[in-house]
């Protein structure tokens, strides 16, 4: 039978039996009072049952127990199982009594060595000294980071199957058969799961599901680098890729308590998922645009098998910065001022830029992360670019077009020449949160002349034949949309969140605000509602006065009748708040507006736009004077 059959047969084995041993979990817990009940520092608002994990543990040992006879695989299988079995029984103590961190770590140790000792190890081609301790780090890192995910309803379970399915693929793809039966089984113990833990969850997995599942996947990712032919870079990635979310998370809180002064090993509502709900998405959405995430980054992982090299480690470094370009822009959100609220446990309020997180990062450490970031786009966009122009690998005599240059030598001098331009031109020394058409202009242009210096850099040291214009075409206009991604990436977050929370998916607690004025001033404060690092007010569309304005769409929103319409609109579209913003210029409208929102019900406010003067020790009694502009 073929592997990607025995891999077909244990996931269906493994998950009907999930199905099946689940709701029987579920009556025990309430029966011994295995239930999770609310805290402080946990999300759910509701007590749960527990021990969930105990369904998926004896789904997956039933499966291997069944088909791994059946199926002739080796004893290797059967020491994962007792890695496997060693932390569930850890974690099992751990969700009825409590274990220390300590005897934890101990327990995933044992694990790795048991991995180890059947023969799998990190990195098919390195030596035993490099790879055992990289093999220790990687499943204690594994197992750890998705204890972590789990965090919300069908988030650890949903981001635990999708990376089972693609290694398990991954695996078949290369006819290894005990890979791709214990990545099945994985697989389908944890998407079974899936249907009692989606919100609202009935059970959660608890330690002894998530240190399981971690573990399992972990494994699977080592397993599946000696699983296909390919060269030994792209052997050790392709697996990593399923696991991008996991690591992206782990790797977040870890340097936000940090710098925060908090214990990374206690829990909280810092992780990626409730992040995502502070910048805005419900809870379902903000697990499904993870479990989307992981998708993708285990797409790029199978991408390898049928893409040249070259363009695999294209992905994978762009790939790398979006993630980091997510990383940082959550990150920037203070979580930890949050107060709860009942319900799903969402905060109450939205969070402002991270002052730990701000005051602990240097100007250094900033650039020191452009440049890194700027050096994987680099090497990606000429590593895509050599793909696309030429027919040659990596392994190929010299860059694609470029007559006698040879890889490493040439990729370390555009890498030079390029860095050398970003960071003469500026782009290190700018905070592109707000950046607009002049940032854009000049990042794209910085992009051309480091086109420009690296034809200059190619010719002087290598000769005019080492020139390539089809090369560097490419890679410049690659180079260009992942630096432009990487500097906007944080206002597009920003955006998309907002269109979601005024078109998707309000949340009870927003407001519906209709801006009153189209000109500068409620351009103004259409930016500022949208630059706002908060969730409570999403603009819904402007009202003017002037004829050739209405009807017609600005920044994406529609523009409606005039001040004499207001009670109409706000009833119509179910307006909480009117904002004016049209200057002083227009006191008459302002309280025609007023006049009508009174009527309809709704607050109303003025944006206002002043310079204030200032005296020491004490406010100045003047309101100051407007800042004068181009008419409202």
């Amino acid at each position: 039978m073929p592997v990607i059959a025995w891999a077909a047969a244990a996931a269906c084995l493994s998950e009907a039996a999930t199905l099946l041993l689940t709701p029987a979990m579920i009556k025990a817990a309430y029966t011994f009072d295995w239930v999770d009940y609310p805290q402080a520092d946990r999300w759910h608002a509701t007590p749960t049952a527990l021990m969930g994990g105990v369904a998926m543990y004896g789904a997956g040992a039933l499966a291997l127990l069944l088909l791994g006879p059946l199926a002739g695989v080796g004893a290797d299988v059967g020491l994962i199982g007792g890695g496997a079995t060693l932390l569930f029984a850890v974690g099992m103590v751990d969700d009825l009594w409590g274990v220390g961190p300590t005897t934890k770590l101990a327990a995933q140790v044992g694990a790795a060595v048991l991995l180890m000792a059947a023969g799998h190890g990190f990195g098919p081609e390195w030596p035993l000294w490099a790879s055992a301790p990289v093999t220790l780090v990687w499943v204690i890192g594994i197992t750890n980071a998705m204890n972590l995910l789990d965090n919300m309803d069908g988030l650890a379970a949903g981001i635990g199957g999708i990376a089972a399915v693609a290694l398990t693929a991954f695996a078949a793809a290369g006819g290894a058969l005990p890979a791709a039966l214990l990545g099945g089984t994985v697989g389908g113990a944890a998407l079974g799961f899936l249907w009692f833990n989606a919100k609202p969850a009935r059970i959660f997995m608890g330690d002894c599901g998530s240190l399981v599942l971690g573990y399992g996947v972990a494994a699977l990712a080592v397993m599946g680098q000696g699983a296909v032919e390919a060269g030994p870079g792209v052997a050790v990635l392709a697996p990593i890729c399923a696991l991008a979310v996991p690591i992206l998370d782990t790797t977040l809180v870890t340097v936000a308590r940090t710098q925060a002064g908090r214990s990374v090993t206690n829990g909280g509502q810092d992780h990626t998922s409730h992040r995502l709900v502070t910048l805005g998405l419900s809870e379902s959405a903000a697990v499904g645009t993870l479990h989307g995430m992981g998708a993708v980054a285990g797409g790029v992982g199978l991408a390898a098998l049928v893409v040249e090299p070259a363009l695999f480690y294209a992905a994978c470094a762009f790939g790398t910065v979006a993630l980091g370009v997510i990383g940082g822009s959550l990150g920037r959100l203070d979580v930890y001022r949050t107060t709860r609220v009942g319900g799903d446990g969402a905060p109450s309020v939205s969070m402002g830029p991270s002052s730990n997180a701000q005051a602990g990062q240097g100007r250094w450490q900033t650039v020191a992360a452009y440049l890194v970031g700027d050096s994987l786009l680099i090497g990606g966009a000429l590593a895509a670019a050599h793909a696309l122009v030429g027919s040659g690998g990596l392994g190929s005599d010299g860059l694609a077009g470029a007559e006698g240059v040879p890889i490493v030598e040439g990729v370390l001098l555009v890498g030079g020449v390029q860095l050398a331009v970003l960071y003469a031109m500026g782009l290190y020394r700018r905070l592109w949160r707000h950046a607009g058409t002049p940032g854009i202009a000049r990042i794209v242009g910085t992009t051309l002349l480091a086109q420009a210096a690296t034809a200059g850099g190619l010719a002087l040291v290598y000769g005019l034949g080492a020139v390539s214009a089809p090369l560097l075409m490419v890679d410049g206009v690659i180079l260009t949309l992942g630096v432009l991604g990487s500097r906007l990436g944080l206002r597009g977050l920003q955006r998309g969140a907002s269109l979601y929370r005024s078109r998707v998916a309000p949340a009870e607690s927003t407001s519906n605000v209709l801006l009153y004025g189209t000109g500068e001033r409620g351009m103004l404060a259409l930016r500022a509602l949208r630059d706002a690092e908060e969730t409570d007010r999403v603009p819904v569309g402007f009202v003017d006065p002037d004829p050739s304005k209405q009807n017609q769409v600005v920044q994406g929103l529609p523009v409606f009748g005039g001040a004499g319409a207001c009670a109409d609109l706000c009833r119509e579209h179910d307006i909480d708040e009117v904002i004016v913003a049209v200057g002083d210029a227009a006191a008459d409208r302002e309280q025609e507006v007023a006049r009508q929102c009174a009527e309809a019900g709704v607050a109303c406010r003025s944006f206002d736009v002043r310079m204030k003067p200032l005296r020491a020790g004490h406010e100045d009694p003047n309101r100051g004077e407007p800042m004068h502009g181009p008419p409202a």
